[in-house]
């Protein structure tokens, strides 16, 4: 079967489960009450835009459905739309909510329904990592800018990759980064050690006797040259390693997304996929790429701080007290 069928065959097939998941929910909860004129306007109007594989058009359909009434229908279609659309962490987070507040099945199709939902959020979770913010009651919690609800302790879905977490309690903030691989968790704990309302201590003068005038300080040596040039070398060489792994990581992220849009309109919800493969093999690369660029760059910067360092700050003798419990550097290089 030529790919382009292929595509089109499993785009009817999920448009089709949406509208029939969409027929049973709303058959069931009707059942209980019959939904506002204004509301089932809004469901007609998001069922022909997911016919029309306008999906993201259906998705902000069913979320205004949500905002007026938060019905089980909404949340699961929110969840399963999202899944196709490649936004796996709104997946996720909008089909646990319809795994909560889903009602017992009582007919074979609700079964089905429910089972595949229960796929759809078992997929998302295969292409998200989690991250287990621990912070102080109160604190505001965002991670990479963006306002993170912490309900309960539950973990947060997202991308996986390196995220920036930022905790904000009464003007004090705490930042943490952590890097968070597909279908893994990872905890980051935000706490505030330095007291934030205890002013701090004021400066003891210093009492009894005099002590006695220093002598004169020894001329202090010079830098080695071979030292110097050496830092400086190296500092540039880890700055262009640095800079070439950062490019190929843009490199093979333009490889994913190309291969990702090979899949079609729906991107990569099937893994299974040749295309979708390759996308995820290129953002493993990607990462890996980045991760030894972004190393690259720190360490290198760290030793032209080190050489700088070493050139202009004063510099003395150097003491070095070896003992059993292991050794005590005293002085500056």
């Amino acid at each position: 079967m030529p790919s382009n069928l292929r595509r089109r065959t499993a785009r009817r097939v999920g448009i089709a489960l949406l509208s029939g998941a969409t027929a049973l929910l709303s058959g069931a909860e009707s059942r209980a009450k019959d939904p506002p004129a204004s509301i089932a306007r809004l469901m007609d109007q998001a069922n022909a835009a997911a016919r029309e594989d306008r999906l993201a058009d259906s998705r902000d359909l069913w979320m205004a459905v949500w905002r007026l009434d938060r019905a089980q229908v909404a949340a699961c279609n929110i969840g399963a739309l999202s899944l196709r659309l490649g936004d796996a962490p709104a997946a996720v987070r909008w089909l646990s909510l319809c795994k909560e507040i889903m009602r017992a099945p009582r007919t074979p199709e609700e079964r089905a329904l429910v089972e595949s939902r229960l796929g759809d959020l078992a997929r998302a979770r295969q292409l998200t990592g989690e991250i287990h913010v621990i912070a102080p009651a109160g604190a505001r919690i965002s991670i990479d800018g963006a306002p993170a609800e912490i309900d309960g302790g539950k973990p947060v879905p997202v991308a996986p990759g390196r995220h920036v977490v930022r905790a904000v309690l009464d003007g004090s903030a705490e930042t943490a980064e952590v890097d968070v691989p597909r279908g893994e968790a990872r905890e980051v704990v935000l706490t505030f050690s330095t007291p934030r309302d205890e002013p701090e201590a004021a400066p003891v003068a210093p009492t009894g006797p005099r002590a006695a005038p220093l002598s004169p300080a020894p001329p202090r040596p010079r830098p080695r040259p071979e030292l110097v040039a050496g830092g400086f070398g190296l500092s540039a060489t880890l700055a262009a390693i640095g800079g070439v792994m950062l490019v190929g990581a843009a490199k093979k992220d333009d490889a994913g997304h190309a291969a990702a849009r090979s899949a079609g309109p729906n991107r990569c919800f099937r893994l299974s996929r040749p295309m979708c493969q390759q996308s995820a093999s290129a953002y493993d690369d990607a990462r890996a790429y980045r991760g030894v660029g972004v190393a690259g760059l720190i360490t290198g910067g760290a030793v032209l701080a080190a050489t700088l360092g070493y050139t202009f700050y004063p510099r003395g003798p150097a003491e070095i007290t070896v003992s059993a419990r292991g050794f005590t550097l005293t002085g500056s290089f």
